[in-house]
């Protein structure tokens, strides 16, 4: 069982990595991603031994942070794709540490905004082959890719999941002191 909890943990890190790199490179995030995120809870949620009261917690995390998120969405303030992927993280952050993730994402945000402005002033700076491969983070008067500071966010948040499995707790050691 530990195995398969540590391979659905780094099921989970990769997705959202992935997530991140595709909407650096063209500022959109594949559904699949989104779908696999909330797809691999299932089972990581039974392997971890949470409980079916803590997962319907989780699930209600990830369904409030969708609804703000799409409510973002409709004014403009936040991509379709961003509302995905960040209910799908919530959902596996859960109620406990939801705050901290979404404190993580705004905080990362911001100095993503600001280091997307420097990127964009130096354009003639940066080789053609960086600017062809990471569209989203070069072309000018576009969105900020947001996927970034949600997957940052989310590794800042690993340590203090309540379903990552024993033999990471290194990790939470490491990082959280």
């Amino acid at each position: 069982m530990a195995f398969v909890q540590s391979a659905l943990m780094a099921t989970y890190i990769a997705l959202v990595c992935y997530g991140a790199w595709s909407d650096a490179r063209t500022l959109r995030i594949p559904n699949s991603v989104s779908l696999a995120l909330l797809v691999a809870f299932i089972p990581m949620a039974l392997v971890a031994g949470i409980g079916l009261e803590a997962a319907a917690w989780h699930l209600g995390v990830g369904v409030v942070v969708l609804v703000i998120g799409f409510v973002l969405f409709a004014f403009g303030l936040f991509g379709g794709g961003d509302a995905k992927l960040m209910a799908a993280a919530a959902l596996w952050v859960g109620w406990n540490q939801v705050l901290f993730f979404i404190f993580a994402v705004v905080l990362t945000g911001g100095v993503l905004s600001v280091l997307v402005v420097l990127l964009r002033k130096g354009l003639g700076l940066w080789p053609d082959w960086l600017v062809r491969s990471a569209e989203g983070l070069f072309t000018p008067n576009k969105a900020v890719p947001y996927g970034v500071a949600i997957a940052v966010g989310a590794m800042f948040t690993v340590p203090r999941m309540d379903v990552l499995p024993e033999s990471w707790n290194f990790l939470a050691r490491f990082i959280l002191g």
